[in-house]
Parts: structure tokens; C-alpha cells; sequence
């Protein structure tokens, strides 16, 4: 997997890619006053349809990526360039290597990125000049290419090493903005709904447990979404309701059972009891994933909740539902 750029420059800022990556042979060049401009033309040109040749397009991101590493709108151009280019295979040796290529340049616009930035002055392709956003285009990427190209491959049986399991070591994520972080975990979130038994979920928990062992500085908000994760799974599977509609004509007084997890409405308590041991069984691992995620949320300094935390009031809600596996669901 021939790359152009330095090992101990990706060991730093995307530690579980490291393995993807050549050693180095020389320092890399100065990054050039118009890289992020000469980035740009090259994202243009794929817009217009002048440029369809992945080859230029991953060689000009992979001089980004080892030139101006600390140019967060280059990093972020980067980005959108790799985000083209692996539309442009079905090989998964390739889309490792451009998917490694799209995470690293994230990841360094990230760490580069500063809320007090002023946004580069691109010319665009009529001539006239705009403002570029990288931050917001970086993280659009995030979460609608390199995600989700991360469950592609592994569902064909391709794991990258950034959802294998194997240490991060550095966190993708910087610790002044917890933005992007949050925005990778509610997609997990999102993804995996109602999904528990199937290896999705799997691949979510791997990654979210590399992110918290990586992310200290994020370690509150990962346990929220771990309660999340596992909580609306156990809000599916024990959700029973006893509901009553006065026009159904069942010859039992119109009272029925419904729960998500079971499409049908069940008119008999005995069924409906034989159903919630079947589902408690399968709920009972999740609670005891979901535990030491509660415990060390709510163990949280009391000064860092305040009135207004809706992460905090959402996990309260889950934080009562492990005792839906004991007692009256009425």
C-alpha cells in the first residue's frame, strides 16, 4: 500500500491507522500559502465533471494531509476529495486506504481547528470569492461518508482498524470541542436502534469503547450515549403497555397487550407473561452493559450538572429502567 507520507506523522494524530502507513524517507515540504485554493480546484473540477480520475485526486489529499497538517480548511478539502474518491471503487484494499486517508484528514482538521478562525477566501469557479467552512464540511464527511463506509466494509467483511477494537491511543477527536464527537456517537445511536442482535450493534460497542478509552476528556458524554445505546434497546424489548380500545371487540373488555418489540397487540395475560420472560431474558445482558455506564455518569462532579443538562435528564430516565425486568409492567 504504496503512501507518500511519514509513519511517525499519522502515529500522532491517528494512532490506529498507524499500521496502514510506510516509513518515512523524507521531511515533507512547507505547506504552500494557496494549498487550501489549489485543494479547492481540484473539488470543483469533480463537482463540474472535469475530474474523474481518482489517481490526481488522492495524490493532491495525500500532499495535504502530509504537507499542511495544521490547515484545518485544507484538511477539511482533503477530506471532501477522499470522500469522492471512494466512490470511484468497489476494491476494499482501496477503500481502506481512502477511508484512512478521509479519517486522518478529519481527524487533523479537528485537532487544528479554533472557534476563533476566520474562514479561508476561496475563488470559485465563476470567478467571484466565498468564505469556506471547513469545520462544518469535515464533519459532514464524518457522518455521511467515512461512518458509514466503515459499516460498508465491515459488513463485507472488511474491518478497518479504526472499528476493530485495537487501541486509538490518541483520541480522533480534540478536547475544546465535543461537537464531532457527539456527532459520531448519536449516529451509532441512530444506526443501531432496535438492532442489538445484529452485528452492527457489535461494531458500534467496539468503537465506542475504543473512543471512551481514547477520549477521557469526552469520557461523560460516551457514557451517555453508551446508556442510550443500550437503553433503548431495553425500552424495546420490556415497553410493555396495557392499553384498552373500547372498539375492539375481543371478549375480554377490549384491554390488550402491546410492546415494541412484538408487532401484534397479545389479548391474553397469559401469553403475554410467557412473552416477557422470553424478552427479559434477552434484556438482562444489556442491563448489565448499561450499569457502569450509569454509575460513572451519574458519579459525575456536581458541578459539571446544572438545571439546564438534557444529557442528564434523559439518562435519568434510563437510569429507572433495569427495573422493568422486576415486578408490574402495568
Amino acid at each position: 500500500m504504496p503512501l507518500p507520507f511519514a509513519r511517525t506523522l499519522f502515529s500522532l494524530v491517528l494512532a490506529t491507522l498507524a499500521t496502514c502507513l510506510p516509513s518515512a524517507h523524507a521531511a515533507p515540504d512547507a505547506c504552500p500559502a494557496d494549498a487550501e485554493q489549489r485543494l479547492y480546484d481540484m473539488e470543483t473540477a469533480i463537482r463540474q465533471g472535469t475530474q474523474k480520475d481518482p489517481v490526481p485526486i488522492v495524490a493532491l489529499a495525500e500532499w495535504a494531509i502530509e504537507t499542511c497538517p495544521d490547515r484545518p480548511d485544507a484538511q477539511a478539502i482533503a477530506a471532501t476529495l477522499m470522500s469522492a474518491a471512494v466512490n470511484t471503487t468497489r476494491d476494499l484494499d482501496l477503500l481502506e486506504r481512502y477511508v484512512t486517508l478521509m479519517l486522518t484528514a478529519i481527524q487533523q482538521n479537528d485537532y487544528a481547528w479554533r472557534s476563533d478562525q476566520k474562514p479561508s477566501v476561496l475563488k470559485q469557479a465563476d470567478g467571484s470569492e466565498a468564505s469556506y467552512f471547513g469545520y462544518s464540511t469535515a464533519s459532514a464527511v464524518l457522518t455521511g461518508t467515512a461512518l458509514p463506509y466503515l459499516a460498508a466494509m465491515a459488513g463485507s467483511g472488511r474491518i478497518h482498524p479504526a472499528v476493530s477494537g485495537e487501541p486509538l491511543g490518541i483520541c480522533p477527536y480534540s478536547d475544546h470541542a465535543a461537537f464531532r464527537l457527539e456527532s459520531e456517537a448519536a449516529l451509532w445511536n441512530m444506526s443501531v436502534k432496535h438492532k442489538y442482535d445484529e452485528p452492527l450493534f457489535s461494531l458500534a460497542e467496539t468503537r465506542l469503547i475504543a473512543l471512551r478509552e481514547a477520549c477521557p476528556d469526552h469520557r461523560r458524554d460516551l457514557d451517555f450515549y453508551f446508556i442510550r445505546l443500550y437503553g433503548q434497546e431495553i425500552d424495546y424489548l420490556t415497553g410493555w403497555k396495557h392499553n384498552f380500545m373500547e372498539s375492539m371487540n375481543s371478549g375480554n373488555g377490549g384491554y390488550y397487550w402491546a410492546i415494541p418489540a412484538i408487532a401484534d397487540p397479545i389479548f391474553s395475560d397469559a401469553i403475554k407473561q410467557q412473552k416477557k420472560i422470553e424478552l427479559d431474558a434477552r434484556a438482562r445482558p444489556l442491563v448489565d452493559k448499561l450499569q457502569p455506564y450509569l454509575s460513572s455518569f451519574f458519579d459525575t462532579a456536581s458541578g459539571e450538572i446544572n438545571a439546564s443538562d438534557k444529557k442528564y435528564d434523559e439518562a435519568a430516565m434510563w437510569r429507572n429502567m433495569p427495573k422493568r425486568l422486576h415486578g408490574s409492567m402495568e
